[in-house]
């Protein structure tokens, strides 16, 4: 298998990559930030001290990581250096204080593997989710570096071509106990479950402070259905619920996926313009929708929902994440495409989610929803144990890494 993948790696570098970098832009950029990318690093460190290494492929791993960053710096002194492969987390702003370098990944070839693990001289080095490198990892276990896969969801595919890779990382920590039970088929031993950073995550998110007296005011602690990361298929479900349902004193809040003013302004005209947009100075009070045309507070709004609905579910594999509202303890309803998804999987067999196929079933399931206080208060312990119960529990990762 090592000789295989080298091959094509070197083929996927010095062919694949620079042709693609021809008609692609993103490509060239992919080839361009790579550039003596080794040399840039050599400079900046100190080789002679050893440091954190977490790799994350892209925005959505690294917000995985950041309980475990956290927990990482108040643990160990050693400086972290976080690596990104994609664009999309390297040139987020608002990193962590926590982290003092921030790199690309050079591309996993042999050399770049010896070179790269020599320069920045890990302590221990942590993979997050399904970044699984041979080179690297098997530079890693030559030299004796403590090297851990965290939140590893088992692929029936590559968990088995990547098997004998996989086996030299100190520990895998997988995402659930089903991924737990099917590696242990393909004869790794060094599988734990220990919780879902997904859920530690949302805690952290739910910890921030956010304030908004505007909205304070507009909602006034009365009903509110939050629809968080709507599509079109969504929104016509929503809108054609709101029209026909004049429940009294019911506030919605609508936060499409997409925000540029071209989707929002089709999304206000199909409610002949009587809408709050979230970035108004005032909010009239007479419309009940307010829609959300800012990007990043949705996982604070989420606080105030009485009910949640969560997009993408009519979508093969677009559900967004269910946890952001699940956390606050309100129903989540989300739309019938979510076999993929296993926390969506796991609270609607707990009764603390609901799944609709039509405008039929989401009217039904929200109207039972706003006149049972009593089924939203029983939810709502149902939702809190479901996140208590997935946690991980960080002492115990700490503690394991530091005794191996």
């Amino acid at each position: 298998m090592n000789i295989a993948y080298n091959i094509l790696i070197q083929i996927f570098k010095n062919i694949l990559l620079p042709t693609l970098s021809i008609f692609s832009e993103k490509t060239k950029i992919f080839l361009l930030v790579r550039l003596r990318l080794l040399d840039k690093i050599s400079r900046e460190i100190d080789k002679t001290k050893k440091h954190i290494w977490i790799h994350t492929a892209s925005l959505g791993e690294y917000e995985l990581a950041i309980p475990l960053i956290k927990e990482f710096k108040k643990n160990f002194s050693e400086k972290i250096i976080l690596t990104f492969f994609s664009e999309s987390g390297f040139k987020l702003k608002k990193r962590m204080k926590d982290i003092s370098y921030t790199y690309y990944l050079p591309i996993d070839t042999k050399y770049n593997a010896k070179e790269f693990i020599r320069i920045i001289n890990p302590k221990i080095a942590i993979f997050i989710k399904s970044e699984i490198w041979p080179n690297y990892i098997k530079e890693l276990k030559e030299k004796n570096i403590k090297a851990y896969l965290v939140n590893y969801t088992f692929n029936k595919v590559t968990s088995k071509i990547l098997s004998s890779t996989m086996k030299k990382f100190n520990t895998i920590y997988v995402e659930n106990k089903i991924s737990m039970k099917n590696m242990e088929t393909l004869g790794l031993s060094n599988v734990k479950y220990l919780g879902n950073l997904k859920f530690n995550r949302a805690i952290l998110q739910k910890n921030e402070v956010y304030r908004n007296d505007k909205l304070h005011d507009y909602l006034k602690g009365g009903k509110c259905l939050v629809c968080g990361s709507t599509w079109k298929k969504d929104e016509e479900i929503i809108i054609n619920y709101i029209k026909e349902n004049k429940v009294k004193d019911l506030k919605y809040i609508i936060a499409p996926h997409m925000v540029n003013k071209k989707n929002i302004e089709r999304i206000r005209n199909k409610f002949e313009n009587e809408v709050n947009l979230f970035s108004d100075k005032i909010y009239n009070i007479q419309y009940n929708v307010l829609l959300i045309d800012s990007i990043g507070v949705l996982k604070y709004i989420y606080k105030f929902a009485t009910i949640s609905y969560i997009g993408g579910g009519f979508k093969k594999k677009g559900l967004h994440n269910i946890l952001e509202s699940c956390i606050y303890g309100n129903p989540v309803i989300i739309g019938k495409n979510y076999k993929f998804f296993n926390e969506a999987k796991d609270l609607l067999s707990l009764k603390g989610g609901f799944s609709v196929k039509n405008s039929k079933e989401f009217q039904a399931t929200v109207n039972e929803l706003l006149l049972n206080e009593k089924k939203r208060n029983e939810i709502e312990i149902i939702n809190t144990k479901f996140i208590k119960d997935n946690v991980v529990s960080m002492n115990q990762i700490i503690k394991t890494i530091k005794n191996e």
